[in-house]
């Protein structure tokens, strides 16, 4: 429904009225502007034809479309085909006949003069009043053909509900056979997920009965380990206390004389300090030490030049190195219990680092045989490779 239009007040008419004459708009133009607003027409419709370059009359024309209120399909035809006004007044006149708008189309694409557009027209009329003429029996003839196609679609539908009846009556008997099927189906699924929750629940229980036993054979380990590094530590002690006693005493025997001789008691403390000295500075990781008495030509020892000698890994003692390994397993140990507890391993692939840790691999050998998580057979042929490297590396 279209909307009620608001009428303009004369001061606002003439307001834009004014704005058009300080254009220096034409007169006439000014005269069609004013009678338009009068109307009722708005600024939009008003554009329509305003300032488009449109002379007066083809102006008055468009005018005239929008005053009977011509369809927007035929207006925008005569606004975009830029005909002389005569051509646009006959389409118009036309279109008020009856002319269907297709039909206005194609004449006015065929670019004539008003005249021939007019006969034409004529033409499209005549053969519109004809078939109106005939019409009437035509309506007669369908009003029967849809009678009779009312009375069968009325036996249809009675058909119809007979047919729905029946098929609700199969619908429900089927769905009272499917729904037994589907019942003895999800049993027998349920039976099957049992049995198999089953199975899974005696494995996981053989998994944590295995998780137990290797975290009682690491803590065990631990125990072990932690009371060996213990008796190291004693052990270092007491060649520290032991060394630190003979270099006391040989210092309580010497006599710094210079005349004195190099005696075989003199040599033997100079031998057994610079041994302790030697298992202190391999205990403590520190370069060796050595003094070599000078003497001169009667025998004296004139004075004692202390030589430096770095101490490689393979000449460490036998306690020293036991130590040295022991302590850093017992540092690092509990990091790696904690990693294997923390990884989400099988038992399969924790039985192969228990056999790392039990053949001696490295803290870093490991920490990667854990990260990874690669499977038990791959770990274990890792495992082989890292104890051949470390046999050669020592």
């Amino acid at each position: 429904m279209e909307e009620k239009r608001e009428p303009l007040s004369e001061m606002a008419i003439e307001r834009k009225i004014q704005i058009l004459r300080n254009k220096h708009m034409d007169s006439e133009v000014i005269a069609l502007v004013k009678s338009d607003y009068e109307y009722g027409l708005t600024d939009d419709e008003i554009g329509l034809y305003l300032n488009k370059s449109y002379d007066i009359e083809q102006m008055k024309v468009l005018s005239k479309c929008l005053h009977k209120g011509v369809s927007e399909e035929l207006l925008t035809l005569l606004k975009d085909s830029r005909m002389a006004a005569p051509k646009m007044q006959t389409a118009l006149d036309y279109y008020e006949k009856g002319v269907p708008i297709d039909a206005i189309r194609e004449v006015v694409q065929k670019d004539d003069t008003a005249v021939n557009m007019r006969r034409m027209f004529d033409v499209v009329l005549e053969k519109l009043n004809k078939a109106k003429e005939q019409m009437p029996q035509d309506l007669e003839y369908v009003k029967s053909l849809v009678a009779q196609m009312d009375e069968v679609v009325e036996k249809i539908n009675h058909q119809n509900e007979r047919y729905d009846a029946l098929n609700k009556k199969l619908s429900e008997i089927e769905t009272s056979k499917d729904d037994e099927e589907v019942r003895e189906r999800l049993v027998k699924e349920n039976q099957d997920k049992d049995a198999l929750i089953n199975s899974q629940q005696n494995e996981l229980n053989k998994a944590s009965s295995t998780i137990a036993r290797l975290r009682d054979d690491i803590e065990k380990k631990d125990k072990e380990m932690k009371r060996m590094g213990d008796r190291i530590e004693s052990l270092e002690d007491k060649i520290i206390s032991v060394a630190t006693e003979n270099k006391k005493e040989a210092e309580s025997k010497a006599e710094p004389q210079e005349s004195q001789s190099v005696s075989q008691a003199d040599k033997k403390m100079v031998d057994t300090v610079a041994v302790s000295q030697n298992m202190q500075a391999v205990a403590n990781g520190i370069p060796v030490y050595y003094q070599i008495p000078v003497v001169d030509g009667t025998g004296n020892v004139v004075q004692r030049l202390p030589i430096e000698r770095s101490v490689r890994k393979s000449s460490y003692s036998g306690v020293a190195s036991l130590f040295a390994r022991l302590s850093f397993k017992k540092k690092s140990r509990a990091d790696i219990v904690k990693l294997v507890a923390s990884g989400d391993l099988v038992p399969a692939q924790l039985v192969q680092i228990k056999s790392a840790i039990e053949k001696g691999l490295t803290e870093s050998q490991l920490v990667e045989l854990i990260n990874n998580n690669i499977s038990a057979e791959k770990m274990k042929e890792i495992i082989e490779i890292a104890v051949l490297e470390n046999s050669m590396a020592d």
